[in-house]
C-alpha cells in the first residue's frame, strides 16, 4: 500500500467510524448526565424507563463511541508505521 492509498483509507475510516463515534460518545454523555439529574418519577412519565437503565444506556453509548474513535486512530498508526518490502 503506497502513501496516497493509506491517506485516503485513513480519511475514509475517519469519516465512517470517527465521526459517528464522536457523536455516539457525546450523546452517551448527555443521556448519562440527564439520567443522573432526573427524578425517577419524571423518567417514568417521559420515557417509561427507570433511572438505572437510562444511565446504563448512556454509558453504553460512551463505550461504543470510544471503540469507534479508536478504529481510525489504530488504522492511522498502522499505515504510518507500514514499511513496504
Amino acid at each position: 500500500m503506497n502513501r496516497k492509498t493509506g491517506i485516503i483509507l485513513a480519511i475514509v475510516t475517519l469519516v465512517v467510524c470517527g465521526l459517528p463515534g464522536i457523536l455516539s460518545g457525546l450523546g452517551g454523555i448527555f443521556v448519562t448526565g440527564f439520567g443522573l439529574l432526573a427524578d425517577k418519577a419524571q423518567l417514568k412519565l417521559d420515557t417509561n424507563l427507570d433511572q438505572t437503565s437510562v444511565v446504563l444506556t448512556g454509558i453504553g453509548g460512551v463505550c461504543l463511541g470510544l471503540i469507534l474513535v479508536a478504529i481510525p486512530l489504530l488504522f492511522w498508526l498502522r499505515t504510518r508505521h507500514y514499511k513496504p518490502d
